[in-house]
């Protein structure tokens, strides 16, 4: 055994593939989509054994190499997404603990034909999920983070519009001559002319029900 199960399955399957004398192939089959192939997942053992008993006669294995620059890169574009544009120092201290591993096989991927059934076996390196741990951490905490901002953001924006719309109900052309949503909008943008269609548009929307609450006599109950 090895420090990395990675490098143990493709070893295993490398020298169950020689015994049976399959086609290493190094690669692994992507589903299509019209004819979904059925999969079943096998560990290590199974798969050695299932290849020395059925004999294959191709055998597809895919070693994935680590590239600490460029999953780095992946996540920090996905942190930027979420509005967080410095790597959190758990992170950073992660990155620089595999950063020794550039090169070394983190994740291999295994899989044979048997009767019409692809059996796929997989395996990474420790280390590698360790880091990938942290990563998981990491972004699920700036989800939550950027989720929370985004709530409270929405929050101010209707506190914003529901203040606009009082003021546009409230103004003397609002209901003047034959009124449509339209003219009513246009008079909404020449009020804010710093809000956005989007906001016009739900300014006014807005209004409209507070002007026809109003009309209607409505009063609160005790």
């Amino acid at each position: 055994m090895t420090v990395s199960l990675a490098v143990d399955l493709a070893a295993a399957i490398r020298g169950a593939a020689q015994v049976a004398q399959a086609c290493v192939v190094e690669s692994f089959p992507e589903p299509a989509d019209r004819a979904p192939i059925p999969l079943v997942i096998v560990d290590q053992e199974d798969a050695v054994r299932l290849i020395s008993a059925v004999r294959p006669k191709v055998v597809y294995l895919m070693e994935v190499a680590f590239d600490p620059e460029e999953e780095m890169a992946a996540v920090a574009e996905a942190l930027s997404a979420l509005g967080l544009h410095k790597v959190p120092l758990p992170l950073a201290a992660a990155s620089r603990r595999v950063t020794g591993h550039a090169g070394e096989v983190r994740t291999t991927l295994a899989g044979f034909m048997v009767d019409g059934v692809l059996h796929a076996s997989s395996a990474s390196a420790e280390w590698h999920d360790a880091f990938d741990k942290v990563v998981d951490e990491t972004l699920a905490s700036a989800t939550d983070d950027a989720q929370s901002r985004g709530r409270v953001e929405a929050s101010a924006a209707s506190a914003d519009i529901v203040a606009k719309a009082a003021v546009l109900a409230g103004h003397p052309s609002f209901n003047f001559g034959r009124v449509s949503f339209e003219k009513r909008q246009t008079l909404a943008a020449a009020i804010f002319p710093e809000c956005d269609v989007h906001t016009i548009r739900e300014v006014t929307r807005y209004a409209e029900n507070l002007f026809w609450l109003e009309e209607s006599g409505f009063k609160p109950l005790d």
